[in-house]
């Protein structure tokens, strides 16, 4: 009865810390690219939204005369903003003309950038330690001859989860899952939602529907990742297994 238990666990903390080490690689090799944000640029209607909304917007004006490069620019300047503790978000700027700097963020997005910033430093300061858990939990598998799980049962201990989530964003949206984590997550009297007429932060990111992209793209990248680490783990495992048996 105790194996029957203990499988599954330790199943479930493998398959568990290995998956947040391949969300965590997934998340700078993305940071790395901008998170292609050229790509969706072009390809998820962002330049006609800030070619329509921007005109719009009540604090900024011009914004709808910058170009793609800049526009990369300005997101790149932001992902290296929220990395870095918050550090320059205040100092971004976009030029509609030569000779003109105008702020991009106002008062309540620098704070909501903030806010993002620092649940981004939290998870980067649990990064190290995530590492340091999966090392020990593979050299307990190492000095224990455990099996690593196959994919079945890697499949079979995450199920609820899995179907859990789906059935979430089936029932009420990814968009009411998103919002859900924002009112969750950060504080009550911070703004973060905001109409692309008030913010060029949304206008240019077309939120929510940039973070739905490169979500899709963080997990896509994890899961692949998921797969090389463990079947290297495995092919490293069997061929250990057969040099012991041989000697």
């Amino acid at each position: 009865m105790h194996h029957k238990l203990l499988l599954p666990l330790r199943t479930l903390l493998y398959s568990s810390l290995s998956l947040i080490l391949c969300l965590y690689l997934s998340w700078h090799v993305l940071l790395s690219a901008d998170f292609f944000y050229g790509f969706w640029h072009d390809n998820i209607g962002i330049a006609e939204t800030i070619a329509e909304t921007g005109p719009q917007n009540r604090y900024r004006s011009g914004f709808e005369d910058t170009d793609r490069a800049q526009r990369i620019t300005l997101f790149q300047e932001i992902c290296q903003a929220i990395t870095h503790q918050g550090e320059g978000l205040r100092n971004i700027r976009y030029s509609p003309k030569p000779d003109v700097q105008i702020p991009l963020l106002h008062h309540a997005e620098i704070v909501h950038l903030q806010d993002v910033a620092n649940l981004i430093t939290l998870t980067q300061k649990l990064e190290s330690y995530m590492l340091l858990m999966w090392c020990m939990l593979i050299a307990v598998y190492a000095l224990r001859s455990w099996p690593l799980p196959n994919y079945k049962q890697i499949l079979t201990v995450n199920s609820v989860l899995i179907v859990g989530l789906i059935a979430a964003v089936l029932a009420v949206g990814w968009v009411e899952v998103f919002y859900a984590a924002h009112r969750w997550i950060f504080p009550d009297d911070h703004q973060w939602f905001f109409f692309y007429q008030e913010s060029l932060m949304s206008t240019m990111m077309q939120a929510p529907d940039l973070f739905l992209y490169i979500g899709i793209s963080m997990a896509i990248l994890a899961l692949l990742a998921f797969v090389l680490l463990h079947s290297g783990l495995v092919f490293i495992q069997n061929n250990i297994g057969r040099e012991l048996s041989h000697n």
